[in-house]
C-alpha cells in the first residue's frame, strides 16, 4: 500500500489542521487579520508533530458556507499559510483539503509540495448546498496538466452534510470509484463531521478494495481507534485531538500523544 511508504506507518493517523476562516469568507475576522489565522495553523501543526502524528491535512474548515469553486484569493491564502507553516521542510507528510473544490486543493498541493489531497472527486450527492456532482475527468486532467500526477487523491464516498443520490450499495460504489475514477484512496464518513463512520460500511468497503487505501474519515476517538484501525488502512482525526474535544479549540499535544499511543499498539 502506498500509504506505508509515504507515512512510514502501516496504519497512518492523519491529524487535521483546521484553518480559521480566510479573507473574503463570511466568518473571517478582519480585525485579527491573516496573521492570526497563520498563528493558529502553526500552533495546531506543531502540536500534531510534537505529539507524534503520522501526517496532517491542512483544511479551510471554517470557510462556511463552502463553495464548489473557490476564488483565487482562497488558493493564495491557503498557499501562503501552508508554505509558512512548513517553512524549512515538513518533518511529516502533509495534504490539502479545500472544501469543496479539489482542483483548488491540487493547485495548493502542487505549489507547497503536498503529497496528497482529500476531497469530493467522484459521485453525485444532495445536501445542504444542493446538488453536488464533481467533474471527475476534469479534476484528473487538471492534476496531469499542472504536473501533479504524484499527488495522491483521497475521495470521500459520502461527504458530510449530504447523502448519495447513487442508490448502489456503498461497496459497489467504492469498487467502481477506484476503477473508473482512478483515485488512490477512499474516505468513509459518518453523517456529519465528528460522527463515526458505521463499522459495517467501513468493513464492507475494505473487504472489496485492495488497490486503494481505505480511511475512516470522521468520528475517530480514543475509545474506537483500535477497532477502526483493525479494519481500515488509516484514519483522519480532528475533534478528539482538540482541547476538551471541542472543535473550536486548538489541538492539545497531550491528546495527540494519547491517541498515537493507542494507534501504535495496534
Amino acid at each position: 500500500m502506498w500509504t506505508d511508504e509515504l507515512f512510514g506507518a502501516v496504519k497512518p493517523v492523519i491529524g487535521m489542521v483546521h484553518i480559521q476562516a480566510l479573507p473574503g469568507t463570511v466568518l473571517y475576522d478582519s480585525a485579527a487579520g491573516l496573521e492570526k489565522v497563520l498563528e493558529h495553523a502553526r500552533q495546531d501543526y506543531e502540536s500534531l508533530v510534537e505529539g507524534g502524528i503520522s501526517g496532517v491535512i491542512f483544511c479551510n474548515e471554517f470557510d462556511k458556507p463552502y463553495s464548489m469553486g473557490v476564488e483565487p484569493h482562497i488558493v493564495a491564502a491557503m498557499t501562503h499559510i501552508v508554505s509558512q507553516v512548513i517553512r524549512g521542510g515538513s518533518p511529516i507528510p502533509f495534504g490539502v483539503d479545500i472544501q469543496w473544490d479539489p482542483k483548488a486543493a491540487l493547485a495548493v498541493a502542487r505549489a507547497t509540495g503536498a503529497s496528497f489531497i482529500r476531497g469530493i472527486v467522484c459521485g453525485t450527492y444532495c445536501g445542504d448546498y444542493g446538488i453536488l456532482a464533481p467533474d471527475t475527468e476534469g479534476i484528473l486532467a487538471y492534476r496531469h496538466k499542472i504536473g501533479a500526477d504524484h499527488v495522491k487523491i483521497l475521495s470521500n464516498l459520502v461527504p458530510e452534510f449530504s447523502s448519495c443520490l447513487d442508490s448502489r450499495d456503498i461497496r459497489l460504489r467504492a469498487m467502481t470509484a477506484v476503477k473508473s475514477s482512478l483515485v488512490e484512496g477512499l474516505c468513509v464518513s459518518g453523517a456529519m463531521a465528528g460522527t463515526q463512520a458505521p463499522y459495517e460500511q467501513l468493513q464492507g468497503v475494505k473487504e472489496c478494495i485492495h488497490e486503494a487505501a481505505v480511511f475512516a474519515n470522521t468520528g475517530v476517538n480514543f475509545d474506537n481507534i483500535d477497532r477502526i484501525l483493525a479494519i481500515a488502512d488509516g484514519c483522519c482525526v480532528a475533534t478528539c485531538l482538540k482541547k476538551n474535544s471541542d472543535p473550536r479549540e486548538r489541538v492539545d499535544v497531550e491528546n495527540v500523544r494519547k491517541l498515537m499511543k493507542k494507534a501504535r499498539a495496534m
